[in-house]
This record gives structure tokens, sequence and C-alpha cells, in this order.
């Protein structure tokens, strides 16, 4: 080993200033071939001179990194405008006499004992903690080869704990040579072992020296650091299978749920096909007989209006009879009923008409009586869910306004699609002021369809947004919301090969859209 020694003054009182520039130096020579250390000293009557000592495995090494550009480059790290006094600059080479470097190879009694020792361990490492030297039993230990080991840190062979322990100890230099203690090593496989150790810290390096710990309360610390290590692993085990599970329960909360839903639906549209059937045959009998009503009701009138006519004939032919029917005529009030009867048959058909209306949008909102996929009117579709959802948005004073474009039939399932898009409008009404106004839209997006549905009004906190699609998650009140609509409604549109998209901002309102395919691929629908 050489040591380099290089002397300067500082002429211009910059001297606290390169004092803190030293403490906070790049390293750059750090990485220079051959460099062991460094340290840096001031003359103590002199401040301004300063004493730059490094530590290198040979004199051409240090010749080397002096007469490199990254020799030049690393003085840029040194304040600006420095001025040295002239001839105060000096640069000395050292070279050691005597055979007391830090070595076992060197030593004639001990290098070959502690070389071949298979109990012993020996290395020997510069202050920054890198391997300069080892035996083969710390080679063995570790599970690797001694030329792997050399060179490298310390404390990459050490548990976390031991090589933030050893470096504090190395950097305070308050360990003593007399003082042992157990330092923790984990070899190629991270198998932790222990070693009761030694060490000499020097100016010029350090030196380990231990053997495994032979008393039995070692062995129960040995045994206890390794329970603790594989308990270490069991648990990064438990926590990584604790999350798949969570992930699985999540997933089986998800799937029961639709399961339930797809039940229950596939219950109301039969319910919803037989209460329609029985609805429109007494509807369709009232409907035909209001129109016999009403055609009977015309001759009737013209019956009535014709003895009208004739009446004042029978005032001198039968004035008995016409006094009668006079009075009667009187009595009825045929003007008001002549008038009336017409609006009121006219009332009755226009109710007919909605209650028909009604069974229509409800069997075309759940058109779960209809099994499979289907070519459907989406603009059709969405008028009855809107329709349907009629007495949601009425008593909030909500208007649904439809800008639907016309296009081509969509291959879809009707009928959990129409829940997906009801869920979605439904949300749209529930969070919107009294006033407001959701819009409902359709457009086309190259070979998609695109439904988009806006509000206004509070928007969706931000960490709210990732658990939207999680079952049962709601922000409602208990009692208004189960949490299952959006999760439904985003496996749904995931069935038709479809995504459902959220643009939200807290106060400002929500724009969702949900786009299908028009022609969804086979694997979806299969």
């Amino acid at each position: 080993m050489n040591l380099a020694l290089s002397k300067f003054t500082v002429a211009n009182g910059l001297e606290g200033a390169v004092r803190e520039a030293f403490l906070n130096r790049p390293h750059q020579v750090d990485s220079a071939p051959g460099f062991l250390g460094m340290e840096v000293f001031t003359v103590t009557a002199d401040p301004k001179t300063f004493q730059l000592v490094t530590r290198w495995t040979d004199a051409a090494a240090f010749h080397a990194w002096h007469s490199s550009p990254a020799h030049r480059q690393a003085h840029q790290f040194m304040p600006a405008g420095l001025k040295l006094v002239p001839g105060s600059t000096e640069v000395a080479v050292f070279d050691r006499i005597g055979d007391d470097e830090c070595g076992f190879d060197k030593a004639r009694l001990l290098g070959p004992f502690l070389a071949q020792s298979e109990v012993v361990h020996y290395l020997t490492a510069t202050r920054e903690g890198t391997v300069l030297t080892c035996n083969a039993e710390v080679a063995r230990a570790l599970k690797r080869d001694l030329a792997a080991v050399v060179g490298t840190p310390l404390s990459s062979h050490l548990t976390q704990a031991d090589a933030v322990t050893l470096q504090k100890l190395l950097s305070d230099g308050t360990v003593s040579r007399a003082e042992s203690f157990l330092l923790n090593f984990m070899d190629a496989n991270h198998a932790p072992y222990t070693v009761r150790c030694r060490v000499d810290v020097q100016p010029a390096g350090v030196t380990l020296i231990g053997e495994p710990p032979r008393r039995e309360d070692e062995a129960l610390q040995t045994q206890l650091l390794e329970l603790n290590n594989e308990l270490a692993a069991q648990t990064r085990e438990n926590v990584r299978k604790s999350r798949e599970l969570a992930q699985a329960l999540t997933d089986l909360q998800a799937t029961q749920a639709m399961l339930v839903h797809r039940e229950k639906m596939a219950s109301l549209g039969q319910m919803t096909a037989g209460v329609a059937h029985e609805i429109n045959n007494p509807v369709a009998f009232v409907y035909n007989n209001q129109s016999t009503l009403n055609r009977d009701f015309n001759e009737v009138t013209g019956f009535v209006n014709l003895v009208a006519t004739e009446l004042p004939a029978l005032q001198t032919a039968c004035p008995a009879v016409y006094d009668r029917l006079a009075a009667s005529w009187q009595a009825l009030e045929w003007d008001y009923l002549a008038r009336s009867i017409p609006k009121k048959l006219a009332d009755n058909l226009d109710g007919l008409r909605r209650v028909r209306q009604i069974v229509l949008d409800l069997r075309s909102f759940s058109r779960l009586d209809e099994k499979g996929w289907k070519s459907c009117d989406l603009a059709e579709s969405i008028r009855a869910t809107v329709r349907f959802l009629g007495p949601l948005a009425k008593p909030r004073d909500v208007q649904v306004e439809l800008q639907l474009a016309e296009l081509p039939p969509v291959l879809c399932e009707p009928g959990p699609l129409n829940q997906a898009i009801s869920n979605i409008v439904a949300n749209a009404i529930q969070a919107s002021p009294p006033g407001q106004t959701v819009s409902v839209r359709t457009l086309a997006a190259g070979a998609d369809y695109i439904i988009e549905v806006a509000d206004h009004g509070g928007g969706i906190a931000p960490e709210h947004l990732p658990k939207i699609f999680d079952p049962f998650f709601t922000t409602k009140p208990v009692g208004e919301g189960t949490g299952l609509g959006l999760s439904i409604t985003h496996q749904v549109v995931k069935a038709h090969g479809g995504e459902i998209r959220f643009q939200t901002q807290v106060g400002a309102g929500t724009t969702v859209q949900i786009q299908i395919p028009c022609q969804p691929k086979e694997s979806h629908h299969d």
C-alpha cells in the first residue's frame, strides 16, 4: 500500500468554503482503480493549509489517477474564485517500509493457518467497508467463491440491522480490539449464520477475525435468529396469500351479486311477461268496447236529435205524450250529456293507451323473457328506460333530456344492457339538485356505440373513484342504495366487450360513458 500527500494553502480567505467542499465532495476518486481511502487534515497553527492524504494499492495507481482527466474534473467541486499561495502546493508519494501491511498472506506464521482454517473467519476491509482479503472459511460460509467476495461491500454479506450497527461502530471508531460481539452474516442463499467477532480499526483499514459461537446461549441465539428470519419469510408469504384471498373474496362477492341479480331479473322478466299478458287481455277488451261505445253513442245521439226535431209535431197531435217527453228532456239535460260523454270516452281511450304504453315500456325495459343476444334498437330501449324512470325524476324536479342519434341496431342482451343504462341514469337523477337536467345522448365511434349520461350534481370524491365498481360499496344513506348498481353495470358492459369511463369534478357533476361494440366478438356472446 502507498500513501500520497497533497498539500496547499488558501490565499484569499475561502478556507471555510474549502472545508465545506471537502465535506460534500462528489466522491469521484472513489471509483479510481487502486484507490483505498482518503482523509483531509488542516494544520492546527495554520487553518488555511490543507493536507490531503490518499491511500493506494501502489504508486502507479496514484500517478495514473493524478494525470487523468477525471482528476482535473474532480477539482470542479472546489469553490469558485479559489486562489492558492504560490509555491505552497506539494505532492508526495510514500512507500511503506516493512512487512506489516494489512493482510494474512504476508504473515509468516499466521498466514498459512488462517488461510486453511475451517473455523476461524478472517477478513480485511477498507474503512469504507470494501472487502480487501478474506480466508477460505469466510468464502465457504458465504457459499461464494473467494474472488467473488473480495471487492464487495462487507455490509452486503450482513443482515440489514448488523450492517447498520457495524458501519456506525467503524465510523465512530468506538469499537475496541478486546470487545467481542456477534455479527449475523447472510450466505448466497440468504440463510443467516452467526460469528462472534473482534475488530481492529486502523487508519489504513479494518481487520475482522471471529469464529462461530460455541456456548449454549449463543447457539440458542443463532437458532432464534434463524427462526426470526424464517418467521419473517412466513409473514411475507402470509401477507401475499392474504391479499390473494381478499381479491378472491371480492371476486366471489361480485360473482355472487351478479348471479343473485340475474336470478332476480330473470324472475322479474318472467313475472313482467305474465303481468303484461294478463293486463293486455282486459285492456284490449276494454279498448275494443270503448270504440264500440263511441260508435253506439254517436248513433244514439243521432236518434235523440231526430226525436227532438220531431217533438213539436207531437204537441198538437198528442199533447199528453209531448208533455211527458218535454219534462224528461228537461230533466235529462241532453245538451250537457251530448258534450261531456264524448269527452269522457276520449279520456278513457287516452288512459287505455297510456296503460298499454306502460306495459310495453315495462316489457321493453326488462326483456328478460327474451333470453340470449338479439338485435336491439338502442334509442327505443333508452326511451323506454327513461319513461320507466319518470316516477324517480318527477318528485325531484329533474328533467331528462334525450339526444339520441339514429343508429343501426346493436347486437346485445337487451335486458341486462337496459338495466346497466338504468343504473347510470338513476344515479344521475339522484345526484342532481332540483331544477337540473340530466342529458342522455348516443353517438357512433367507429365500430362502437357510445351512451353518454351527464349530470350537474356534486361529482365523485377522488378517494371514492377506485372503489365505485366494488360490490356493496355505496355513499348513499342506509336504505337508499345496495352498492351493487355500478358493480353490476361494470360486469354487464364487460360482458358486451365494452368499457365504462367516468369524468367527474367535485361540485360540478359527472359524465359517464358506456362504450360497446355494435357487433361484439363471438367470445362475448357464445
